[in-house]
């Protein structure tokens, strides 16, 4: 199954580079599913940590720092989500399954949108941020396979 008959933007080098990096549980696509939401919880703790540190750094200006403080809170939201939208999928429920995962994927953007301002973005998480962005896509495009059986 091609990823990007669901999800054009997924890149077959982004998803090498993610499976060079992981050891898949089994051939079992819902055990796949579930390993990459905590992949992506895992992601997002390490998140987390990343905003704290640089809260804590004294040479970031107080404007980057209520970004900062906006993405904090939106990670550590994230992070409980996707909890919930492992016990939906368990109870079979993927379309709340899906939207938990959605929501996940907004996480970011909306992390970058609070460091737009009219001269550039000057976010220090845009790396990190289309990193996270890029995870998110994996297990919505199982979702989508489990989801829709006849596609694979």
């Amino acid at each position: 199954m091609e990823a990007s008959k669901f999800d054009p933007g997924l890149s077959f080098d982004f998803c090498v580079a993610f499976l060079s990096n992981w050891q898949p549980p089994s051939s079992n696509l819902e055990d796949y599913w579930v390993n990459s939401i905590e992949l992506l919880k895992s992601n997002g703790t390490n998140m987390v940590s990343l905003i704290s540190k640089l809260l804590e750094d004294k040479s970031i200006d107080e404007q980057v720092k209520d970004g900062l403080n906006g993405c904090f809170v939106s990670y550590k939201d994230t992070i409980v989500e996707l909890d919930a939208a492992v016990v939906a999928f368990k109870a079979k429920d993927f379309d709340t399954a899906g939207t938990k995962l959605s929501e996940s994927l907004d996480t970011p953007v909306g992390c970058q949108l609070l460091f737009a301002n009219p001269t550039g973005n000057n976010s220090p998480l845009t790396t990190e941020n289309n990193a996270y962005f890029k995870l998110n896509v994996i297990p919505l495009v199982v979702l989508q396979i489990l989801k829709h059986p006849s596609s694979k």
